[in-house]
C-alpha cells in the first residue's frame, strides 16, 4: 500500500447526479430515520446508482491516481480484472467485526463523495465488504448529521494518510507498525495465500536483478545498466508491490518497528 494523491477536481457526474441522489437519500433518512436505523428500510444502490459512483470518468481518474494498481494490495489490474470502485466507508451497511452484526444504515451520505471512493481488486473488495472497524464503535457516525471527525478508523486510508507509518515489509512478509496497520492487514487479508505467492515470486526476481547489479558493479556494460534500470523502476509508484520493493532495496528509507 502506498500513498495515493486523489485529484482535487471532483468528476462532474458526482457534482451533478451524485449530489442530487445524495440530497434525496438524506431527505429520505430524515423522513424515516427510525426505519433506516432498524434496518426495516435500507439504502439500496442498484444499477442506476452504480452508474454514478462507478462512472467511467470516476473510475478512470482513480485508476490514473492509483497508477493502475489496487489501492490496498498494490496488485496491478489486468485487462480481464479491471477492479471495482470501493467505498472506504461502506455505503449500505457497516460491520465492526467480521461475522458481527450488520448495522444500518451505512455511510449512505458518502456514497457519491469523491473523498470516499477508491478502486480495489476483486479480492480486497470482497474481503473488506461492509467492514469498517473503529477504535471506539460508540463514536460511529450514524447519519449525515453526525460528525465524522469524532471517529477513529482502524483502517488505513491511502488517500488521506501515509501507509508507511502503519505497515512495512520484511522480505515478502507484510508487518504492522501500529494497531491501525495490524487491523488493516487483518481486515483486507493482506497475507492471503495467492497474494503472498505473487509477492514472493516478484521478490525473487528483484533478488536476481540485485545480485546481477552487484556482480556487475562498476561495469558500464549493457547487462549492468539493464539491472540497475530494472531495480530503479521497481521502486517507482507505478510498479506493482513498489512498497515491498522499496523496503527490500532501500531499507534505510522506510519506517521500522522501533518507532
Amino acid at each position: 500500500m502506498i500513498r495515493i494523491e486523489r485529484p482535487p477536481n471532483v468528476p462532474k457526474v458526482l457534482q451533478g447526479r451524485g449530489e442530487t441522489e445524495n440530497r434525496m437519500n438524506c431527505e429520505s433518512y430524515d423522513n424515516h430515520s427510525s426505519e433506516y436505523r432498524s434496518g426495516s428500510m435500507k439504502f439500496e444502490f442498484k444499477k442506476r446508482e452504480r452508474r454514478i459512483y462507478a462512472h467511467d470518468s470516476v473510475k478512470s481518474t482513480l485508476l490514473e491516481a492509483q497508477r493502475g494498481k489496487c489501492c490496498y494490495c498494490e496488485s496491478k489490474f489486468q485487462a480481464t480484472s479491471p477492479g471495482a470502485v470501493e467505498h472506504f466507508r461502506p455505503k449500505g451497511a457497516v460491520q465492526q467485526e467480521r461475522g458481527g452484526k450488520e448495522e444500518y444504515p451505512g455511510y449512505y451520505w458518502l456514497a457519491y463523495r469523491w473523498k470516499n471512493l477508491l478502486v480495489t481488486c476483486t479480492l480486497c473488495n470482497t474481503k473488506k465488504g461492509a467492514l469498517f472497524p473503529l477504535s471506539d464503535p460508540e463514536a460511529r457516525a450514524r447519519s449525515h448529521h453526525a460528525d465524522l471527525d469524532k471517529e477513529c478508523p482502524l483502517l488505513v486510508d491511502p488517500a488521506s494518510e501515509e501507509p508507511r507509518q502503519h505497515i512495512r515489509f520484511r522480505g515478502s512478509a507484510i508487518e504492522p507498525l501500529t494497531e491501525k496497520g495490524s487491523e488493516t492487514i487483518r481486515v483486507l487479508d493482506l497475507r492471503r495465500d495467492e497474494l503472498m505467492q505473487d509477492r514472493r515470486e516478484w521478490l525473487d526476481i528483484l533478488k536476481s536483478y540485485k545480485l546481477m547489479a552487484r556482480l556487475q558493479e562498476g561495469s558500464a556494460g549493457a547487462l549492468a545498466e539493464e539491472a540497475r534500470n530494472f531495480l530503479k523502476r521497481a521502486v517507482c509508484p507505478d510498479a506493482k508491490y513498489s512498497y515491498m520493493a522499496r523496503c527490500f532495496l532501500e531499507p534505510d528509507d522506510v519506517p521500522d518497528d522501533s518507532r
